[in-house]
């Protein structure tokens, strides 16, 4: 879309179009807590977010999970939700690298959702820095967005939103669900 047609949200760094969308899971996606019992681990996420990565996905935007640890609840999940995703990462920046060359991709063209510590490197390369309400007072500082919701709340909701609306393309979201 012609950059004369999109929409740049008010704290979106610039008019490049966003192209790829790295999340955190825990205390992003999930509102942080994790249960265990004998049969493994648990999580809660907020239909709205996955319905909202789905949009995404659909209209050009690659979410990417990329976590620390790693979780049979939160794999199942993504494989749900059919999202590129990487557990039991450590490095969360050189996985992005490699992710940017594949596809092609600039940091500018890079939005990134953290709470915590482990996202900060992240969060300080990519074009779009975004924080959930609830994260860290480190993260906070470095984000450049700050969602009102909070982490597992329906936050990413409200990211994918104003990631399509910075892309021109939540309209056609709209018109999907006759919304307009």
């Amino acid at each position: 879309m012609p950059a004369s047609e999109r929409q740049p949200s008010s704290d979106a760094p610039d008019a490049t179009p966003i192209r790829i969308l790295f999340l955190d899971v825990d205390g992003t996606l999930t509102d942080g807590v994790i249960g265990f019992s004998r049969g493994g681990d648990s999580r809660h996420f907020w239909v709205r977010d996955g319905l909202a990565l789905e949009w995404a996905r659909d209209l050009g935007v690659r979410p990417v999970a990329i976590s620390g640890r790693d979780s049979l609840a939160v794999a199942a999940r993504m494989h749900d939700l059919k999202l590129e995703h990487h557990l039991g990462i450590r490095d969360k920046v050189a996985l992005a690298e490699q992710i940017l060359a594949r596809e092609g991709v600039r940091w500018e063209e890079c939005a990134m959702v953290g709470d915590d510590l482990p996202d900060v490197p992240l969060l300080k390369r990519v074009g779009w820095s975004i924080a959930v309400a609830d994260a860290s007072p480190e993260v906070l500082r470095v984000a450049r967005t700050v969602t009102e919701a909070r982490a597992g709340f329906g936050a990413v909701r409200e990211v994918v939103e104003r990631v399509l609306r910075h892309n021109g393309t939540w309209r056609k979201v709209l018109e999907r669900y006759e919304a307009v």
